[in-house]
């Protein structure tokens, strides 16, 4: 399939295929499901996120490479977007934040560093498979950063969010993901990447949908 050719349905059947979602993503979620408190100390450690995000976010304005990305995600921050949101959209861009995610989760970190040797317009059929896979751990780290020492009430927020500015995260997750193919030398089209970013978030707001909500 070429760019041209490229229509919003196509690329969800595409996607759907290539997210091999595993079962170790499916306990993921069901571990993660059963049991997020609402409590003080949920609060707490979530401010440990907000901490992390600020080191990483130094880091970035410093190295002149992340510009592209800096605007949608301080947009994103100024929209109340959480921290471990924002840091699992961002891992896939910074190998740091990657390592550490998977870190948390006690799953094995791969570093990524393919690029093609000449620029390669993004095909679905026959862009590397090292790609994908990349991109198929990012999708599973979701569930992880989400609710690793997370907060019952920044759950809720996050779900209201997704209603309220959603646009704001579109934007930021397409401009991480186009960083990304593009630091690979791969080009894509807005357009096929609004796409591709809307399949994906769709996958982690049903993911957070499961996340469930505890009153003590």
């Amino acid at each position: 399939m070429s760019l041209e050719e490229f229509t919003p349905v196509e690329s969800s059947e595409w996607w759907a295929q290539s997210v091999e979602i595993s079962e170790k993503f499916k306990e993921s979620v069901k571990r993660a499901g059963s049991g997020i408190k609402r409590t003080q100390k949920d609060e707490k450690k979530a401010k440990k996120n907000d901490l992390l995000l600020a080191g990483f976010l130094v880091k970035i304005i410093i190295d002149k490479k992340f510009d592209y990305v800096l605007e949608p995600l301080f947009d994103a921050l100024h929209n109340g977007f959480s921290s471990n949101l924002l840091l699992w959209i961002l891992s896939l861009t910074h190998e740091e934040v990657s390592q550490k995610i998977r870190e948390f989760s006690e799953k094995p970190y791969t570093e990524y560093s393919f690029q093609y040797p000449e620029s390669f317009e993004f095909n679905d059929s026959t862009v590397d498979p090292e790609v994908k896979t990349r991109i198929n751990y990012w999708v599973e780290d979701i569930v992880d950063i989400l609710s690793y020492e997370y907060s019952s009430l920044k759950v809720v927020e996050l779900q209201e969010l997704f209603l309220k500015e959603y646009d704001s995260l579109v934007l930021y997750t397409k401009k991480v993901f186009i960083f990304f193919l593009h630091s690979s030398n791969i080009k894509i089209t807005e357009s096929q990447a609004k796409w591709i970013t809307e399949f994906i978030l769709s996958e982690v707001e049903k993911s957070i949908k499961t996340l469930k909500i505890d009153d003590v």
